[in-house]
């Protein structure tokens, strides 16, 4: 029978029947209209909800972007008033810093994070590059300018300590001979061999792992105990008469002590000469931060002394001394915790401050990864405008 006009099937005035059992029941009802609907939105729903969480399980964990090689930013005017071309260079967990100063320009390069649990980090820019190299046997990475960070490769790679060369040698002091005649080799930041070494002997230095910076090109060692340093190069070495605390190029600051340990003064030690004075108004001796490597760095001129001592609460943080006068003032810069113990994962060490080469400023790299500038013609801490990542080394391009 053909359905009413205007009708479709199923709308013909009489309700679809469903029939549940195995027949035996003559009776049949209707269905109510919602159930079919209802049935269908229940399945379309169950569907739905299967296919979000097979995805949900199915789903990876999304991946880290990963940072930009780098990253140029032009303030668009000079940075501290500076005109000469002289660069500082700044170094964080996972990123180098470039800041030329003169040009108000910053480049940040990602590096990746070092996989070393020591605190030993070489930072040494050279003319176009800058290695970074962990002391122990991990990867350390060179930054050329304008470029990635790539891996080290063939005996800069090595373990050990890593050293700045002279000045303009555009190479480092790299350990190498055998256990039994260790050497330091003069090496190019490019991984050449220049053939100059330094060799330890039998009755002098005998520890070059514990080889830093003298200041002048060569380097500091200490003997077996830890009680004797020594100012070494190619063919020599001569003992340093005390505790060195700060390092310049010119002249050294030395605590010395009678050998009981009785009576001490801080003495100032021409690194040419060798000759020695008392720093005036510094008996007893000052209470600087002793430690290997020594933490304190001496301006170019040789007249001031940036060091770490004990100042307000307690803290350590950076002194300035005059090394004619001897007068000291607190910058209340801090780069440790109080009881003389250094911040467990703090930024103090050989590169944690770092002097402009005219001696008008002096970089820390401060408690809690800030760089601190300081105006060492007033004794104000000054700001680059800019803000920076973490940052716990720092050094010169001059």
């Amino acid at each position: 029978m053909a359905p009413a006009p205007g009708n479709r099937p199923g709308q013909d005035g009489h309700d679809e029947i469903v029939e549940f059992g195995s027949g035996r029941s003559a009776a049949r009802r209707p269905m109510p209209r919602w159930v079919p609907r209802a049935l269908l939105a229940c399945l379309v729903l169950a569907t739905v909800v299967t296919v979000a969480v097979r995805g949900v399980s199915h789903q990876s964990r999304p991946a880290a972007k990963p940072p930009p090689p780098m990253r140029v930013t032009s303030v668009g005017h000079r940075l501290l008033g500076v005109t000469a071309g002289w660069e500082l260079f700044a170094r964080g967990p996972n990123e180098l810093l470039r800041i030329q100063l003169a040009q108000g320009r910053i480049t940040k390069t990602y590096v990746p994070p070092l996989e070393t649990a020591s605190p030993d980090v070489a930072f040494v820019v050279g003319a176009h590059e800058v290695v970074i190299r962990p002391s122990d046997l991990v990867p350390g990475y060179v930054v050329p300018d304008g470029g990635q960070a790539r891996p080290l490769t063939g005996v800069l790679s090595d373990g050990g300590p890593l050293v700045p060369g002279p000045a303009g040698s555009q190479a480092a002091w790299v350990a190498s001979g055998s256990p039994t005649s260790p050497e330091l080799s003069l090496i190019t930041l490019t991984g050449h061999r220049s053939g100059t070494s330094i060799r330890f002997q039998s009755g002098g230095p005998q520890v070059p792992a514990t080889a830093v910076s003298d200041g002048r090109g060569d380097v500091l060692v200490t003997d077996n105990n830890n009680f004797i340093v020594y100012d070494t190069g190619p063919g020599w070495d001569r003992p340093v008469p005390g505790t060195v605390i700060a390092i310049g190029p010119t002249e050294w600051l030395v605590d010395a002590c009678d050998p009981l340990y009785l009576h001490c003064r801080d003495e100032v030690v021409d690194t040419s000469s060798g000759s020695q004075r008392t720093l005036p108004g510094a008996a007893p001796a000052g209470p600087y931060y002793f430690g290997w490597p020594p933490t304190g760095v001496i301006s170019p001129d040789g007249s001031t002394a940036a060091v770490v001592e004990n100042g307000r609460n307690e803290r350590l943080t950076v002194h300035l001394v005059d090394l004619r006068t001897g007068v000291t003032t607190d910058l209340n810069v801090p780069v440790g915790l109080s009881g003389g113990d250094l911040e467990v994962g703090g930024n103090a060490n050989e590169s944690s401050m770092v002097w402009s080469p005219d001696g008008r400023w002096l970089f820390v790299a401060a408690t809690g990864g800030k760089l601190a500038v300081v105006d060492t013609r007033t004794g104000r801490i000054e700001s680059l405008g800019v803000r920076l990542p973490t940052v716990d080394q720092v050094a010169i391009r001059p």
